[in-house]
């Protein structure tokens, strides 16, 4: 069978104008490749903007239509969303500070054409979650059906307490009151972000870029799971482009400094630039004067494969070894050790017994 090499796929996302070069058989592929990713409406919106759609083959078009028309319309649905969240909210005189897609949605700040967002992300004060939570059950927001040791989870370590749904629409909603588990001790001093806000106007809250670029790289560098990482890459390079000034940077060195993330932040330029090869993003890296030792150079090998699309027609050796590498990273980040084997153990058997005997009653 037929297969995309990774090199030439990420060449084409690069450079979208490469996809001059495709027969009717590459576009397939990539398609199919794409759809993995969720970043068919965003092809779409590259070519539109650089006028190479309309000579397109017709089937591919179509397509890419299709995809952009169901990204426009998942968009419409989060905007009335996030809408009916501040207002529940503002009736608590809590302030949401919406995250990642949904703040691409929603402002003016981001480039968000053909972004699909598989939930709403939004963030409150610590002492404002209790309230925030009743607020939304008393309006058919749902919390997610978990067992008492999962809910203590969420509550005790976690930045987040168990997803929300909301009960006519089926909208998900993680509703987080920090950017990272607390019980890591590497969670962020929250303070620093919420003083870099911004609001749009029809009144929605959300990080100024050069903080959402920081989230975004605590999201994808220190969690365990990166099936969407391209598309977060694609996010954060995308900040960049818009926003590439001195002022940016020195926001962004000041929350990384900051915060003890310089590691991660080293590691993201160096994945960018491996990826997208941008020269806004090579001259901050040749700033750095930093030369990568054996350990940065080898998670820098393993994200260049774990973040590209899990399709068996991208050819992309050792990408299983490469994605459980980063998933044992991600979760190493998450705790201290003894926590770590401690959650896994009870983990592991809460899994054997389901397998065994089926669902446990609730305890």
């Amino acid at each position: 069978m037929k297969q995309l090499e990774q090199e030439r796929f990420i060449a084409i996302i690069a450079d979208p104008k490469q996809v001059q070069q495709l027969s009717a058989s590459d576009w397939e592929i990539l398609l199919w490749v794409l759809d993995t990713a969720r970043l068919e409406a965003w092809l779409n919106a590259q070519l539109a903007s650089i006028g190479l759609k309309d000579s397109l083959p017709a089937t591919v078009q179509t397509r890419l239509d299709s995809a952009m028309i169901y990204a426009e319309r998942q968009q419409q649905q989060v905007r009335y969303e996030c809408e009916v969240i501040s207002s529940l909210m503002s009736e608590k005189c809590i302030t949401p500070l919406f995250l990642k897609g949904a703040a691409y949605v929603i402002s003016a700040e981001f480039n968000s054409a053909g972004r699909i967002c598989s939930d709403i992300d939004a963030l409150v004060k610590r002492d404002e979650l209790d309230v925030a939570e009743r607020q939304l059950k008393m309006n058919m927001w749902l919390s997610q059906d978990v067992d008492d040791y999962d809910d203590k989870y969420y509550r005790e370590y976690a930045h987040e307490i168990p997803p929300m749904m909301q009960a006519e629409r089926g909208t998900v909603l993680d509703l987080h009151h920090n950017l990272f588990l607390p019980v890591s001790g590497r969670a962020p001093k929250i303070e620093q972000f919420w003083a870099k806000t911004t609001t749009s106007d029809n009144g929605l809250s959300t990080l100024k870029p050069a903080a959402a670029l920081v989230h975004s790289m605590i999201h994808l560098l220190m969690n365990e799971e990166v099936t969407y990482g391209l598309r977060d890459c694609l996010d954060i390079q995308s900040i960049i482009d818009l926003h590439n000034s001195e002022a940016f940077w020195q926001d962004v060195n000041t929350l990384v400094e900051g915060n003890g993330f310089t590691q991660e932040y080293q590691l993201l330029l160096l994945l960018l630039d491996a990826l997208f090869g941008q020269q806004c993003v090579r001259e901050r890296v040749k700033d750095m004067q930093y030369t990568p030792n054996v350990k940065t150079r080898f998670w820098l090998w393993c994200y260049r494969k774990a973040v590209m699309p899990d399709h068996p027609q991208l050819r992309n050796p050792y990408a299983g070894i490469a994605r459980a590498a980063v998933y044992c990273r991600g979760h190493s980040q998450k705790m201290p050790l003894a926590t770590l084997l401690k959650h896994s153990s009870v983990k592991i058997y809460k899994a054997v017994r389901k397998a065994l005997v089926g669902e446990a009653d609730k305890e």
